[in-house]
């Protein structure tokens, strides 16, 4: 530390003064000069290096500074869903059956094709029911045959019996006969119409309008009525079959919003409600039904394609939602819910205190702690302090300096009441002194 001839400290500039106004006697010593030179010029290095080190000191804080992301603290909706996953199907869908075991003859129709009700859609036949159908009209045509021939000769017979030229006893064994030729045709005739019917049943038409799909069988293969040959499903309206785990389903109920999505689509969404559920839970899976009716007028929809189904159970509007990242959790949060969370004040970190709520996916609900439309840090509070200096990087995902309020990277603000000269003027104050020293 420099000291003055007395060995006196130097404190102040003031101190100074006796060696810039010298009176006329000191002026004229010789030694004056020769001490008052070297002095100036060490109380001018002095000022230098305070000028420096304090520099140095505003350079360190700003590099002690840490970069840090923002975001605007935002109100919004606290919505609790549960996610399943179920099976599309069509509200009219027909599983067709063959009513015969017999043989697939045709197939004209395949997956995805259109159809009418009515509309034939297979034909199962084999020779036998051919032979068992003209069997039946020939044993029909046989019994008429006799019939006939029986009642020719009863009518023939009967004058006779009458005018005492027959026996009585011909006439009662002619019309035992007849009685017997009539019955045989009656049966005869149910056989027709009997395999009349089951060749009819050999032409398997459509039960409704709508598209065909799982077809099982192909030409050439047997069908029984144990497997069905295809379905027919009306692709317009569509239904979501769920099975919900039992905490869920109890809290599901009908007209509940709900959003379906293709598993792989799920950008692609379609606005339904629950239009079924199930009165019990199945005791070995613990599952209820649920069913969603979904409007496919468009045809984004395909029957049968798996579908994530979002039900809405609740909805709490007007809460303070925040990122997850953003909140810094203690050893007392899963008791108590209590945590922290850093916001940005005029490039200061402060500390909050806040209370968590619900969770809704990457979102945190905060009860208390946080008012909205203030910048709350997202990455980078990890690292500090309450009152530590940070350096806006990005506010809502952009460029601080594009956001109210921002300044750009490694821009400082000044502090209110602050000139543009206001530095120059320092070093202007040391030139005067160095100009007095010379005088």
């Amino acid at each position: 530390m420099a000291l003055y001839p007395n060995n006196a400290p130097i404190k102040h500039l003031s101190n100074l003064e006796p060696l810039m106004y010298p009176s006329n006697d000191e002026a004229n010593h010789k030694g004056y000069w020769r001490r008052a030179i070297p002095l100036a010029s060490l109380a001018l290095f002095l000022l230098a290096a305070s000028s420096c080190e304090s520099q140095e000191d505003e350079d360190l804080d700003e590099q002690s500074a840490h970069a840090v992301s923002a975001i605007r603290v935002e109100r919004g909706d606290l919505i609790e869903s549960v996610a399943l996953v179920g099976e599309l199907q069509g509200v009219e869908e027909v599983r067709v059956l063959p009513m015969v075991t017999d043989t697939v003859r045709r197939l004209p129709v395949r997956e995805g094709d259109v159809v009418r009700a009515g509309e034939v859609l297979a034909i199962v036949a084999s020779e036998l029911t051919s032979q068992a159908l003209e069997q039946a009209d020939a044993a029909l045509e046989a019994a008429t045959a006799n019939r006939d021939a029986l009642e020719r000769e009863v009518g023939r017979i009967r004058p006779l019996v009458e005018a005492g030229s027959a026996p009585r006893s011909q006439m009662e064994s002619l019309e035992a006969q007849l009685r017997a030729a009539r019955a045989q045709v009656r049966q005869a005739a149910a056989g027709a119409g009997q395999a009349t019917v089951q060749q009819g049943r050999t032409v398997i038409r459509s039960p409704i309008s709508g598209v065909v799909s799982g077809i099982t069988v192909q030409e050439g293969e047997i069908a029984s009525p144990q497997m069905p040959l295809l379905t027919v499903v009306k692709p317009d309206d569509l239904k979501v079959v769920l099975r919900a785990p039992e905490r869920h389903f109890l809290r599901i109920a009908k007209d509940m919003p709900v959003t379906v999505s293709p598993l792989t689509d799920r950008q692609m969404t379609v606005d339904a409600k629950v239009t079924l559920k199930g009165p019990v839970v199945d005791r070995m899976t613990r599952t209820g039904l649920i069913e969603v009716a979904v409007d496919n007028s468009e045809g984004h929809l395909v029957p049968g394609s798996l579908v994530r189904a979002t039900v809405e159970i609740s909805r709490k509007g007007d809460v303070i939602l925040v990122p997850a990242e953003a909140i810094l959790f203690t050893g007392e949060t899963e008791l108590s819910s209590r945590a922290m969370a850093f916001i940005a004040e005029d490039d200061v970190a402060r500390r909050r205190d806040v209370v968590l709520g619900e969770r809704q996916g990457d979102l945190l609900e905060i009860r208390r702690g946080l008012s909205e439309g203030e910048l709350l840090i997202t990455r980078g509070a990890h690292f500090l302090r309450d009152g530590g200096p940070i350096r806006l990087i990005r506010v809502d995902g952009k460029p601080a300096s594009e956001s109210p309020g921002g300044h750009e990277k490694g821009e400082k603000p000044r502090p209110n009441g602050a000139d543009e000269g206001g530095g120059v003027g320092q070093e202007a104050s040391g030139g005067d002194l160095q100009a007095e020293a010379q005088r």
